[in-house]
């Protein structure tokens, strides 16, 4: 599934707002600062409507990308296990982690590999609580 978000005409998309989104688009715009709403929405629907019937004729292969569940537990484990080697503190964290979502979101994560990354934070957490346990 798919989602389009769009921001207020006046404010466009705060920063909390890209963070939930996987995807950016922007639209060229020459002559002007923005668009207003109407014309940014007719403008995508016309981009998806062309791709949908001038678009690659290829069928599409079958990939199974990491869907926001996927991405925000994933997410939930970096954030966590950075926060234990204090790469994250409070205040930095909101910085560092919105970065880290922007290069990761690029990357079309599959639902395999984000589990991987979450397999890697749990066991880097469980060997960190337990290393400070026996020392």
């Amino acid at each position: 599934r798919i989602g389009l978000m769009f921001g207020p005409e006046n404010t466009g998309l705060t920063n909390e707002d890209l963070d939930l989104c996987q995807f950016y688009s922007t639209i060229p715009t020459a002559d002007f600062s923005s668009l207003n709403l109407a014309q940014a929405v007719a403008i995508h629907c016309y981009e998806l409507y062309m791709a949908m019937v001038f678009g690659n004729s290829r069928p599409a292969q079958s990939v199974d990308y990491a869907n926001s569940f996927d991405l925000e537990g994933m997410y939930g484990h970096v954030s966590e296990a950075l926060s234990e080697i204090t790469f994250l503190d409070d205040n930095n964290q909101i910085y560092w982690m919105r970065s880290i979502r922007r290069f990761l979101g690029r990357v079309q994560l599959t639902k395999k590999e984000a589990s991987l990354i979450r397999g890697i934070c749990r066991k880097f957490l469980w060997h960190s609580r337990n290393q400070s346990k026996n020392v």
